[in-house]
């Protein structure tokens, strides 16, 4: 089985989940974006079975780029359109003609990327001037304990890590925070308090058994953080 049969099994996207909540967040409070007529692009960089990126595409025209093309599936059951890509984003370069993209999003994709600074670099390629990378991936300070449970995550990051990533690739106008994946923690003023709290609790208290496949959501998102990153390009 491929590690989207295991990790990503169940993709039954429904309005309101998490899914569709953080796609909502990244869109209306970190591009600032408020009109639904899609007409800038967005390219899904490890798009998955295209989670994400069949959501984005409400509000951009969207592109995916992966190993495999899974997330043409997904398209074509949602009735959306998308260019799906394949290639080893790794280390080969983007499919995509430098300077067309608007944004770039990609989530928890370049802890499994040996090559980094082709990946990133990559990345800033594509991108207009002025577009926007939007990247998120597991935050090492709170993950360190289970971060290599995943056999396939390569290089973790911290803030200081992604941050030097992302100047050395040519960004400018960086903005990286520590973010839970907990949606109140999003909208409601003073709510983190509740997952720093949680945080305190054992690590065993977040598996709901033994092989730790059920987990018990508030308490492990309320200890497992991820790092999201908003990165400029402004020169071609």
């Amino acid at each position: 089985m491929s590690y989207l049969d295991v990790v990503y099994a169940d993709l039954d996207l429904k309005p309101g989940d998490y899914t569709h909540q953080l796609v909502e967040f990244l869109v209306r409070k970190k591009l600032k974006i408020t009109d639904d007529s899609p007409e800038n692009l967005l390219l899904d960089v490890g798009a998955g079975k295209g989670a994400q990126a069949v959501i984005f595409a409400k509000y951009f025209k969207v592109a995916t780029l992966d190993r495999h093309d899974d997330a043409r599936a997904t398209f074509e059951k949602a009735g959306a359109e998308a260019q799906v890509y394949k290639s080893d984003f790794g280390s080969e370069a983007f499919p995509i003609e430098s300077n067309t993209v608007d944004v770039v999003f990609t989530k928890s994709v370049i802890e499994h990327v040996e090559n980094w600074d082709h990946f990133v670099s990559e990345i800033h390629r594509v991108l207009k001037p002025g577009g926007t990378a939007v990247i998120m991936t597991p935050n090492w300070n709170s993950q360190r304990v289970n971060f290599y449970d995943d056999p396939t995550h390569i290089r973790p990051y911290t803030l200081r890590t992604l941050d030097r990533v992302l100047r050395m690739t040519g960004f400018d106008e960086i903005e990286i925070e520590d973010v839970y994946q907990l949606p109140f923690t999003w909208r409601i003023p003073g709510s983190k308090i509740v997952p720093w709290l949680l945080r305190k609790l054992p690590n065993s208290w977040k598996w709901r058994d033994s092989n730790q496949r059920k987990h018990r959501l508030l308490i492990r998102f309320s200890k497992e953080t991820m790092l999201l990153a908003l990165a400029t390009k402004t020169s071609s």
